[in-house]
């Protein structure tokens, strides 16, 4: 990877990067206020299975089709996504994604963007990364790097958030799934998307039981 590419995965993987993500918990809080999530090991798992069981059969399949052909696989990511709280999830994360790209003048972005918001693509969070990453001069390579990523700190970050777990807690947590991810990365993905992640997605679909402090 050269030195830019390098210093572009640390600026987009960064929690600090305006991605879209920081409202979603992908089904953390509901397992939280169900009580089968309770400390650090609970989480691990959580995001161990959140990886292997959605990111790298689901999200990272369409994020590789869609650096060919976005529109494709958006259609394909809204066909696949049975629940609807994460579709919708996806949706939502997609197009602020878009939007930040869009900001910094990214003409790729600024494109599907348009057609994100005039109804005609859906805007799934793997196609805008695939959409945002490529236009940046990315691999594809890179984008599955950050995109992985995103999704074990993502659920660390809303671990705490929701009390589960302190700062020191959830950098052992990405510690923890680090080599989960590597390991995952390795592999050649699926030609078609699927997922088996069904605890967190009953739990992220439950949400008419109080305030919440994530929408999904």
């Amino acid at each position: 990877m050269s030195v830019p590419d390098l210093l572009a995965v640390l600026r987009f993987g960064d929690s600090a990067f305006p991605s879209g993500g920081f409202a979603f918990s992908s089904g953390l809080e509901g397992a939280v206020r169900d009580g089968f999530v309770t400390g650090e090991a609970d989480v691990s798992a959580f995001a161990a299975e959140a990886v292997t069981g959605r990111w790298h059969t689901m999200d990272r399949v369409l994020l590789r089709s869609a650096w060919q052909d976005p529109e494709h696989a958006d259609r394909l990511g809204e066909a696949s996504s049975a629940v609807s709280t994460l579709r919708e999830a996806s949706r939502r994360s997609g197009v602020a994604l878009l939007s930040t790209f869009a900001a910094l003048g990214a003409s790729d972005a600024v494109a599907y963007r348009a057609a994100v918001l005039s109804g005609s693509a859906p805007g799934h969070l793997p196609v805008a990364q695939a959409v945002c990453y490529r236009g940046h001069g990315l691999t594809v390579t890179a984008a599955e790097a950050i995109s992985g990523w995103q999704v074990l700190s993502g659920i660390a970050s809303a671990a705490l958030r929701l009390g589960v777990t302190g700062h020191l807690g959830s950098q052992r947590i990405m510690q923890d799934v680090e080599g989960v991810l590597g390991s995952i990365l390795a592999l050649v993905p699926d030609a078609e998307p699927s997922s088996f992640n069904a605890f967190a997605d009953i739990a992220a679909q439950r949400r008419g039981d109080g305030i919440r402090l994530f929408a999904s």
